[in-house]
């Protein structure tokens, strides 16, 4: 491909753009993906504190509502009770009215006394240190196994008025404690515990899918969840994760918060804001190009056009572009192709009057042999005859002869009527009307000759039928050929009607009737020169005055169709523009 020196330095200042803006689209990218990356760290960290404050508040609270309810009068005598049934009936009821999952009441010597769940009565308490913390202290809070059950625990003294013994509520830490804290959470937080010290890491409670949650007991226990600093980027279950971990304190055996955020979710609105700068930036690349590539056309631009015309000019189109308003060579040879357009133009017109010129000539030879060779053979018998002719033979060919001269009338008229549009001669004066009027008169014209052929002829347009603005005379000459071709094609019974409707800004005309109809291969061409009608015979029966119809409808602006079933009967429909 041969370019011209500006082209190819257009060029290369565009491919100079694109590059530019790439980089800078990918300078952008890793900038603003770094910054979010470091924004979602932050959003972790606080979400870890959150969830600290969460499982230690929880248990706090606990705590202060179980000691104000181990301080009632009932509850101490209860516990001070020896029965154990009587400290177990207490107990259920301190549980229930705090919603704990399970309550314990230790002794002096840490023997469990009363169980909720009636399982621990006599066994140690698991938990000595905490006796002793919530003993100095008043409370105490931890995290711990029992019955393989992972519970968050407070512990609070029970002092009549000297401490008589412990009362330990524990919570289950399961999917639905962790679903509290995920509802405060931001969307795509999700939060696991998991024992690392049991084998593949045990996973307490997830709120992960099931699938993600073993691989990421396993991801801890590889070199993803080795030392260094939190938080860390892990795939798990085909999703990106960002995760931090948090060790649980005051548990008997180590067990790990984790917290993963869903790099997906928390991407979406950074994704959006980069698609939106991805679509600028390709936009700005593609507006680089094409500017580049209109440039390299603009300066070959003349050349081309002048080209272009000449190739159009020897293929016969005329409607080619030249430079205009230019005063130097390239401007002249413009113009002189200009005026070699116009004469081969006006060369074109004489070419398509004189071929139209010669179809008419042979189109009405065509027509014109038939009629005037039957009226010649008539009047030729009428002379020629050697005994006179009988009054009743007589009348019988001049009715012939007749009718074959009013064919030839016909026909002469409508070929001066058609030469005049054909040849632009005609005076078009269109003016307004009202088309109601001029059905209805066009109709009784023919009421005559539909009743003697036996065919019912009926106008459908009422007085409100807005008015048209037309050439009266053609309009009328429109509606005698079409009603005249539809009488003299439907058989006895039959019907012929004409109606009007009005349509946006035109009227849409239709001539229908129930006759012999219009062989489908026909109808494309039905109106043109070359219309089938007018090659077989029947030009002066309908060939010719359809043609001339056609052009009426054109030179109003209009259009003309037909529509037909061959034994059923057609339709022809054409519009004018309202007044």
């Amino acid at each position: 491909m041969n370019l011209s020196f500006q082209a190819r330095l257009a060029l290369f200042f565009s491919a100079l753009l694109v590059a530019a803006q790439a980089f800078i689209l990918f300078a952008v990218y890793g900038l603003s993906r770094a910054n979010v990356m470091e924004r979602l760290g932050q959003e972790l960290a606080y979400d870890e504190r959150i969830l600290h404050a969460f499982l230690t508040e929880r248990g706090e609270g606990i705590a202060s509502e179980a000691r104000i309810l181990v301080a009632d009068f009932g509850f101490r005598a209860a516990a001070s009770a020896a029965d154990p049934e009587t400290v177990r009936s207490a107990l259920d009821n301190l549980n229930d009215r705090i919603r704990g999952h399970r309550a314990l009441f230790v002794g002096l010597d840490g023997q469990v006394v009363a169980d909720t769940a009636a399982q621990g009565r006599g066994a140690a308490f698991a938990y000595p240190a905490a006796l002793v913390r919530a003993e100095e202290q008043g409370r105490a809070t931890l995290f711990g196994f029992l019955d393989g059950v992972f519970h968050a625990w407070a512990v609070v003294p029970v002092r009549a008025p000297v401490t008589i013994g412990w009362v330990a509520i524990g919570l289950h830490i399961d999917q639905a404690y962790l679903g509290r804290f995920l509802d405060l959470a931001p969307p795509g937080l999700a939060l696991s515990l998991i024992e690392p010290a049991a084998p593949h890491g045990y996973v307490l409670a997830s709120s992960l899918p099931a699938r993600a949650r073993g691989e990421l007991a396993l991801w801890l226990g590889g070199p993803g969840g080795g030392e260094g600093s939190w938080p860390r980027r892990a795939e798990l279950a085909g999703q990106s994760y960002l995760v931090a971990v948090r060790p649980l304190t005051g548990a008997d055996r180590p067990v790990l918060a984790v917290l993963q955020l869903d790099l997906g979710s928390a991407m979406e609105p950074y994704t959006m804001l980069f698609y939106l700068v991805l679509g600028l930036s390709l936009f700005g690349l593609g507006a680089a190009l094409l500017g580049g590539y209109a440039l390299a056309r603009q300066l070959a631009r003349p050349v081309r056009d002048l080209a272009s015309a000449g190739e159009g000019l020897m293929e016969g189109k005329l409607d080619a572009a030249l430079p205009e308003g230019r005063g130097d060579e390239l401007g002249r040879l413009a113009e002189t192709f200009r005026r070699a357009g116009r004469m081969a133009l006006e060369m074109g017109e004489l070419k398509h009057k004189d071929r139209v010129r010669r179809e008419l000539v042979a189109h009405v030879s065509h027509d014109l042999r038939s009629p005037l060779t039957a009226l010649r053979g008539y009047l030729e018998a009428m002379s020629a005859q050697a005994a006179p002719l009988t009054p009743e033979e007589r009348e019988r060919y001049l009715a012939v002869a007749v009718r074959h001269s009013e064919q030839l009338g016909k026909l002469a008229q409508e070929l001066f009527e058609l030469a005049r549009l054909e040849c632009d001669e005609s005076s078009f004066q269109p003016e307004a009307f009202p088309l109601a009027e001029l059905l209805q008169d066009v109709a009784q014209k023919f009421e005559l000759s539909a009743r003697q052929r036996g065919v019912e002829l009926r106008a459908g347009a009422g007085p409100e039928l807005p008015w048209v603005r037309a050439d009266l005379a053609l309009v009328e000459r429109v509606l005698t050929n079409l009603l005249d071709n539809a009488l003299r094609h439907t058989p006895p019974g039959g019907r012929v009607w004409v109606e009007a409707e009005p349509g946006e800004g035109r009227i849409e005309v239709a001539v229908s009737d129930t006759g012999v109809g219009i062989a489908p291969e026909h109808l494309p061409r039905l109106f043109a020169w070359d219309s089938p009608l007018s090659r077989r015979g029947g030009g002066i029966a309908g060939g010719l005055g359809l043609i001339l119809v056609g052009r009426i409808v054109a030179l109003h602006g209009g259009t003309i169709r037909a529509e037909s079933v061959p034994g059923r009967g057609s339709v022809f429909r054409f519009d004018l523009p309202r007044a």
